[in-house]
């Protein structure tokens, strides 16, 4: 999970170069490049990390305690694009995001582990004067092994900004 991550973020940092995208009228990028972190409640129950690659691009992950049966531990790893045109508050910002990325499950009780993709959408709000945001997300996922199913997560968080 962590090369496919990674390999994201190169290509959206060499695509940022080589044709950088427009600047939405709400947001004038001062979260690119800076490092957020915080908790979680949901799936899973734990911590979570942001980064911004672009001004409207991000990587996003969370590692904690999973609440499905025979679940001990979920982690995920997503690539984000923001929308800030959307929702445009008095102050702060409030984008609205969707992306792609890989979730995996370690199960108990000699039950196989559990990997597949999630579609996160989700909207976050980013305080004005403060370095910190708050987010809620739905994902839908599809479970790719051992078995193929379909599901859904959800999560609230808040995040302090490095």
């Amino acid at each position: 999970m962590a090369l496919v991550s990674f390999g994201l973020c190169a290509n959206a940092q060499e695509a940022a170069r080589a044709d950088p995208p427009a600047r939405s009228s709400a947001y004038t990028g001062d979260y690119v490049n800076t490092f957020g972190v915080g908790f979680q409640l949901g799936a899973p129950f734990g911590v979570t990390a942001k980064y911004w690659v672009t001004d409207t691009t991000a990587l996003d992950g969370a590692f904690g305690y999973s609440p499905y049966d025979h679940s001990t531990v979920e982690i995920h790893v997503d690539f984000l694009w923001h929308d800030f045109d959307i929702l445009t508050p008095s102050s702060g910002r409030f984008p609205v995001y969707f992306g792609v990325g890989l979730v995996g499950r370690l199960r108990n009780e000699g039950r196989g582990n559990l990997a597949g993709f999630r579609f996160p959408v989700g909207i976050s709000y980013m305080f004005e004067n403060y370095p910190f945001d708050v987010f809620a997300e739905v994902s839908p996922e599809l479970i790719m092994a051992p078995f193929v199913r379909g599901g859904i997560d959800g999560a609230v968080g808040l995040r302090y900004w490095f």
